[in-house]
């Protein structure tokens, strides 16, 4: 299947996905705790999206206008903390946890490499060589 139809089937089931993982989380820490992590989460979020500056958020914009998705680099100084930061935003555990796995260096070039792979179109792949004449 395409990305495309992986994006919009993991849209779909996102929101039970990280209802589940919020009753999970509740169980194993109490309801109270959980809510507290919730919300403190979302206000991280909110706090890293502050000091993103707007010159990243530009920056960003400027490469996907210029390149499309390939121009969405996770190296880019201030892209992947603004993309961490919009994650911690969204509620929910798992979002936070791809929003937190961008704030770790090693993680986020892992999850680099896997984007880059993904969004690889498979004329790229294919090579052929003909004969001269």
């Amino acid at each position: 299947m395409s990305l495309v139809k992986w994006s919009f089937i993991a849209l779909l089931l996102l929101p039970a996905a990280e209802l589940l993982a919020f009753v999970v989380v509740a169980a194993l820490i109490g309801w109270f705790p959980a809510a507290a992590l919730f919300v403190a989460t979302s206000v991280l979020g909110v706090l890293l999206l502050k000091r993103s500056a707007r010159a990243d958020f530009d920056r960003l914009r400027a490469a996907l206008a210029r390149e499309g998705l390939r121009g969405m680099h996770l190296d880019t100084p201030g892209a992947a903390t603004m993309l961490g930061g919009i994650l911690l935003v969204f509620p929910g555990f798992i979002t936070d946890l791809l929003g937190g796995m961008l704030l770790v260096p090693t993680l986020r070039r892992w999850l680099g490499r896997k984007f880059a792979a993904a969004t690889r179109s498979p004329r790229e792949e294919r090579v052929i060589d003909l004969e001269p004449g």
